[in-house]
């Protein structure tokens, strides 16, 4: 939390280890099937999956739905192969991440009683690095190419771009990161790097640009062969590369007959057509793709959506099979989440079925603003906790980062411990530091610290001529001003070795801090300085828009505060209980696991309880950006869909009436995707405020109504009494 960064925990993708053991060839296939247990797989499968572990052979689809038992369907798959005699080296297994592919061999080694060492398993870079250590002299690689972690990929993309004089044009040159990013995108997605400029990134949509950035990729491209380095696409091109030699995808497909990919939803082009060209050289096409249409909700990685929907036109006889029991919510929730996907178009039709019994039929919640969002959520919370739910057990689903910030907000206030799960807090983003960095100096231009964070903010600017100049300045009277008097530059520093464009950019950049003081409106300032951080936002973020809603939420904050002063003692407030706000607010056990806070995307896969999903209003979720079209509408109703079916006993849906903005609250329409739904399978609510008894000098000096948005609902271990389902539970 108290990293000074943007982090968003993307190490168990980047994460490079080959689930590697070496099979022992002097036992043959039935000697191993000896060694393994019996499985009664028609005990232990329901029908649907029976049938799918029974029928292992050619092309197949699974469609598994949320909380189907997908990766059981796939350990089962594995242990039937092995049982039938397949040897362990001759299955490939290929997942997301090398712990998705540990644990499936753990749970395959429980159930046979017996590891079955050489299974080919783990993710599509792993399995890519195995086979080019091979061939490297195929690809004109040398033995001992060392693979680049982003850091790295990073840094010598920056090496690439101070070769290339970016300082000839006057538009604002992406960072390295983003270089990296727009590079990857082209690779991964085949696009060309102007198609993927046009389709991510708009506000580099310049021919000078564009020439300047095929120059960086290209010096970057003879960095790595010199330097003997690759990158993570690289892992994959190269493989593309040799499965386009027919001998070596025929030698591939010789020795390994079965390929089994998890998560098929989520595969980029480049994945795409590898897995086609292993499984076409089969000769009886053994490969079964696993995933689920309706989670496919990560496109902005590059993900493509018609990859699993267009798997089985791509192989003749493709058998399509859809797993749909779902073991994990009640049969309200599920309900709710059928009748919203269907109005999705581009899909497989399926209507998930529950196993477990009814309980209460999810709460569409209309609360007067997003404070009242924020309070209906905590004190909902602490009534949870009350009825014997636990903190952990709980969820708040949002679709954007800012949509969090009035909620941690009331989550202090009401000292509930909660951890953020969608990388960092509101308050320690990286962009929000940058603004605050600006208010600071405005408050007080001595801080040294602040100064710093701009001084790394400015292009052509070092650490060393940050200091230097710091030094100068803060023995004036006014350090702001004197960055700006050219005069007092030739004498302070002259002789220092200050870079001339570093030095430019930085006084266009603080002469927009001028015209503001400290007397000035906090909300204000930020408007201000929201304006002034748009260029390096844009050259810095491919998601830069939601950080400038970011901006927008903090300066709403902010207009409850008359001066800056207040408004920073107040952020630092916040921040500090950061670090604490997991172990002892709002419990005095030490031991209590915190409440969760995540953006919906980095939910998937996951199950609570209890789950919030905020900001059901128009232009909110979905977001207004995706207003006309359709493939992207459907996108953020699959987003929808994912966040409601990770709740298994109840689920709110919560629509603020007015929200924050600008120019002060604004009315809000109920969000499309909750307008949408048949109303007989969720209860209307709305909030209840009563009046909170207070003393007379609070009321004198807050001026306003107090309220307590204190609701009673019926809980689901109440309600969690219905007939029993045919079918037994399935983890």
């Amino acid at each position: 939390m108290s990293k000074d960064k943007d982090s968003k925990d993307l190490s168990e993708e980047f994460i490079f280890e080959f689930y590697e053991e070496v099979e022992n060839t002097s036992v043959n296939g039935k000697e191993l099937i000896k060694k393994y247990n019996r499985i009664n797989f028609e005990q232990e499968l329901n029908e649907e999956q029976l049938e799918i572990v029974n029928n292992i052979k050619g092309p197949m689809l699974v469609i598994a739905g949320a909380g189907s038992g997908k990766t059981r369907t796939i350990v089962y798959s594995v242990a039937r192969l092995l049982l039938n005699g397949v040897r362990p080296s001759e299955i490939m297994l290929v997942t997301f991440t090398n712990k998705a592919a540990k644990e499936m061999i753990k749970r395959v080694e429980k159930l046979l009683g017996k590891r079955p060492k050489g299974i080919w398993a783990g993710t599509f870079h792993s399995m890519a690095n195995r086979f080019i250590r091979i061939y490297t002299k195929t690809l004109s690689l040398r033995p001992n190419y060392t693979i680049m972690d982003e850091s790295d990929a990073n840094a010598l993309m920056k090496c690439a771009i101070d070769e290339i004089n970016v300082k000839e044009i006057e538009e604002r040159f992406p960072t390295s990161k983003m270089c990296k990013n727009i590079l990857s995108y082209s690779i991964n997605c085949n696009k060309s790097i102007q198609e993927v400029i046009l389709w991510k990134y708009p506000q580099f949509d310049s021919n000078k640009i564009l020439t300047k950035l095929n120059d960086t990729f290209e010096i970057y491209k003879k960095k790595k062969a010199k330097d003997n380095l690759v990158d993570f696409d690289d892992l994959l091109v190269y493989w593309n590369l040799l499965l386009n030699e027919r001998s070596f995808a025929q030698r591939i497909a010789k020795n390994i007959k079965y390929i089994l990919v998890d998560e098929y939803q989520d595969t980029n082009h480049i994945q795409d057509d590898i897995i086609h060209k292993i499984a076409s050289q089969n000769s009886e096409h053994n490969i079964m793709a696993v995933g689920d249409d309706a989670q496919s909700i990560y496109a902005f990685r590059g993900a493509n959506f018609q990859n699993i929907l267009n798997f089985s036109k791509k192989l003749s006889n493709c058998k399509v099979y859809k797993i749909t029991y779902n073991y994990r919510s009640i049969p309200e929730i599920l309900d709710l989440a059928n009748n919203s996907i269907q109005y999705n178009k581009k899909q497989y039709n399926k209507d998930m079925r529950a196993t477990r019994r009814n309980g209460v039929k999810p709460y569409q919640v209309n609360v007067g603003d997003d404070e009242d969002q924020a309070k209906f959520i905590a004190n909902q919370i602490l009534t949870l906790r009350s009825n014997s739910f636990k903190l952990h057990e709980m969820a708040v689903l949002y679709r954007a980062g800012f949509h969090s910030m009035k909620i941690e907000l009331e989550l202090q206030a009401k000292n509930i411990p909660y951890e953020v799960r969608s990388g960092v807090s509101f308050f320690e983003r990286a962009h929000i530091k940058d603004l605050i960095a600006h208010l600071r100096i405005i408050e007080n231009p001595y801080d040294e610290l602040s100064w710093s964070r701009i001084f790394s903010m400015i292009p052509g600017f070092g650490t060393t001529s940050g200091s230097k100049i710091f030094s100068a300045i803060s023995q004036t009277e006014h350090p702001i001003e004197a960055i700006l008097n050219k005069t007092f530059f030739s004498g302070k520093l002259k002789g220092q070795r200050i870079p001339k464009d570093g030095l430019r950019n930085l006084r266009v950049h603080i002469k927009q801090l001028i015209a503001l003081s400290r007397e000035d409106k906090p909300s204000e300032v930020i408007l201000n300085l929201t304006e002034l951080l748009e260029d390096p936002l844009k050259s810095k973020y491919a998601d830069w828009y939601d950080r400038l809603d970011d901006f927008k939420q903090l300066s709403i904050y902010a207009g409850g505060f008359k001066t800056i002063r207040q408004f920073l003692e107040q952020m630092s407030l916040n921040v500090s209980e950061l670090d604490s706000r997991t172990t002892l607010l709002g419990s005095k056990k030490t031991d209590e696991k915190p409440l969760i806070l995540s953006t919906i995307h980095r939910a998937k896969g996951l199950e609570w309880r209890i789950v919030f999903i905020p900001m059901l209003s128009e232009d909110y979720f979905p977001s207004h950006r995706v207003v006309g079209d359709e493939d992207a509408l459907e996108e953020e109703r699959r987003v929808f869909y994912v966040a409601m079916t990770r709740a298994k006993d109840q689920l709110f849906l919560i629509s603020p009436s007015v929200i924050s903005g600008f120019k002060g609250k604004k009315t809000a329409g109920l969000s499309q995707f909750v307008s949408e739904l048949n109303p007989k399978y969720y209860l209307k609510s709305k909030v209840r405020f009563k009046s909170t008894p207070i003393d007379y000098e609070t009321r004198k000096k807050k001026r306003k109504r107090y309220y307590d948005t204190s609701t009673s609902f019926i809980s689901a271990d109440t309600l969690l009494k219905g007939n029993k389902r045919k079918k037994p539970e399935n983890v």
